[in-house]
């Protein structure tokens, strides 16, 4: 097949599985072209000289709408940062067309989740969805629909900016969720993660999904005979951001009276106001804390080849692919039972899950410091566990067939 690629993600998780689908597609053969605002994710997806990569720009700012920007979408109009994706998508499905391409193999737009490339090209279209854009419909940590606080005396000033500015935004909103429901639409398979990720879409876009479950690169991830000189540690993966939920873990690891672990962070993405916020509460938790931010895939293996567990407290994360990573380095996972970690950590083999309690993470994970069988044990299951049922080549297999389906 000759494949189009489309995406708008950054660095993490979903463009490293983006990475892993394109390299399986080439190693069966299979011709593949990439756009995007930066195809290759800034850097972070290594992919061969055989891609051909196709920068198109799309112009975003991050600064509120003008008045008159704001007026029009009062009216349900499209923002212009929408505007400027569409047109950023109507140029790559010209250039697609062109190219006499078999099939869109579409992933999320990181500004708009269901991107609208869909809408314009005309060939078959698959979209591998990571999951909807979550903050309309989930409290995050309130809903963006509950109406505001405001001062009650209809004759003041204030009380009216407070009226203008809610029903802008709230306009706003209701315009994403109308033409996010259209993107999913206009795609003739949607392929999603996780069975959890699948219920997600259920809910959403009242529209059925696929699960096409990721796979592993276990050449890349492996366990490293590199041993690192420190103190014993447990590690984090993701961005340092509050959906990330480090919080939890640094209250967790506070909890642990004797042989206090390190936690150990690595990510990519974090601000500068979250980190001195959590870095104060572990200071009063007596929790020593560090931040790694863009280590290299071979410094990231050694990382989590070395640490005793991986804690992981996302927040209903869809699918997380940071368990299989550590996993596939041989290390055991504590993960918090919610989202799709719970498809992958299987509780007592290859990890623990765990409620939504501190107390309950903290149990697990001086468990495993205190004993080295166990972890060996949990390390032996994990590895085999990634080899048999997560690898790439089976990740590869499952989208070359939903790919080879829509062209029927």
């Amino acid at each position: 097949m000759k494949i189009a690629v489309w995406h708008n993600l950054h660095s993490g998780g979903g463009s490293r599985a983006l990475q892993y689908h394109i390299l399986g597609l080439i190693e069966r053969g299979h011709q593949v072209e990439v756009w995007a605002v930066n195809p290759d994710a800034n850097g972070f997806m290594k992919l061969p000289a055989s891609v051909k990569l196709h920068a198109v720009p799309a112009v975003h700012s991050k600064a509120n709408p003008s008045f008159k920007g704001k007026i029009s979408l009062l009216f349900f109009e499209k923002e212009a940062n929408m505007l400027a994706m569409e047109t950023h998508c109507q140029q790559c499905a010209e250039e697609i067309h062109a190219g006499n391409f078999d099939v869109l193999f579409a992933n999320s737009c990181s500004f708009y989740a269901v991107p609208f490339i869909g809408r314009f090209v005309k060939i078959p279209k698959v979209l591998y969805l990571g999951e909807p854009m979550r903050f309309l419909y989930e409290a995050m940590p309130k809903q963006v629909w509950e109406a505001p606080d405001r001062p009650q005396s209809k004759l003041s000033l204030e009380y009216w900016t407070h009226t203008f500015a809610s029903a802008w935004r709230l306009n706003r909103f209701r315009t994403f969720v109308r033409e996010e429901w259209k993107n999913y639409q206009a795609f003739d398979k949607v392929l999603v993660n996780s069975y959890f990720s699948a219920e997600s879409c259920q809910r959403v876009y009242a529209l059925p999904s696929e699960v096409c479950y990721l796979g592993v690169d276990t050449a890349l991830f492996h366990p490293s005979t590199e041993k690192i000189n420190q103190e014993q540690y447990v590690v984090g993966l993701g961005s340092f951001m509050s959906h990330k939920n480090p919080e939890f873990a640094i209250r967790a690891l506070g909890l642990i009276k004797q042989n206090r672990p390190k936690l150990l962070w690595i990510g990519n993405m974090a601000t500068e106001e979250y980190w001195n916020e959590m870095s104060k509460l572990a200071d009063s938790l007596n929790v020593e804390i560090e931040l790694k931010k863009m280590v290299s895939d071979e410094e990231l293996i050694q990382l989590l080849s070395n640490a005793v567990c991986m804690v992981y407290t996302s927040k209903l994360e869809p699918f997380g692919f940071a368990p299989l990573e550590a996993n596939a380095c041989g290390t055991p996972v504590v993960a918090v039972a919610e989202g799709g970690v719970r498809e992958t950590v299987i509780h007592g083999k290859n990890g623990f899950l765990t409620k939504n309690k501190a107390s309950e993470l903290a149990f697990y994970v001086e468990k495993l410091l205190a004993d080295k069988v166990l972890r060996q044990e949990m390390s032996d299951f994990a590895l085999q566990n990634v080899r048999e049922n997560w690898s790439l080549q089976a990740g590869s297999e499952r989208l070359i067939t939903a790919l080879t389906e829509v062209l029927k």
